[in-house]
């Protein structure tokens, strides 16, 4: 064979080699940046599924939103005669207080308005925490621990299954994952 040919056949082959390295490189970059990626948006869909969770305990309790009134703020804010005696008097008690955090508290705690849930939709919202509980992994316990507070002060028609159900749920994800596929009637 031809010595040149021979030449640039290993100049072409070095270049393909090359550029195939410099690809297998960038491509092995994307991987591990799309895996980051998806690894924040999962974390970010957790903290939202977290919040919107916790807002459902809190609803199974009976606790509403609270929220500020917007007069009740514009009247403190606004200047005046009386709104100065008033803001005078709660800065003098709050002086004077021996628990100037416990004075706060008591001057601000009425403040904001809650409005109260009723309790058809409490018991919807625990029987939503149930599915939800057994449906991730994640939420089982708090789905639990939200029954079972529940149920100190006005049990749920049918909670200690839910309970039942939940803490079987909860058996099922301590077990590894040889276990679930040794025993899968086990599953709740």
């Amino acid at each position: 064979m031809d010595p040149t040919l021979v030449k640039a056949l290993a100049g072409g082959i070095a270049v393909v080699a090359a550029a195939a390295v410099a690809a297998a490189f960038q491509y092995a970059a994307k991987v591990r940046e799309e895996r980051r990626l998806l690894r924040v948006a999962l974390v970010e869909a957790d903290t939202k599924v977290a919040g919107a969770f916790g807002e459902l305990i809190g609803r199974s309790h009976g606790r509403g939103r609270s929220e500020l009134s917007e007069a009740l703020v514009q009247a403190l804010l606004a200047e005046g005669d009386l709104v100065d005696t008033v803001r005078r008097a709660y800065a003098d008690y709050i002086r004077a207080a021996p628990d100037k955090r416990k004075a706060i508290t008591e001057v601000f705690g009425d403040l904001p308005v809650s409005h109260p849930i009723g309790t058809d939709d409490m018991d919807a919202t625990l029987h939503v925490l149930a599915a939800l509980g057994r449906k991730h992994d994640v939420l089982t316990r708090g789905a639990r621990g939200a029954l079972e507070g529940r149920a100190i002060w006005k049990p749920l028609p049918g909670a200690t299954e839910l309970i039942a159900d939940l803490k079987k749920q909860e058996a099922w994800n301590r077990m590894g994952r040889m276990q679930r596929l040794l025993h899968p009637r086990r599953r709740p």
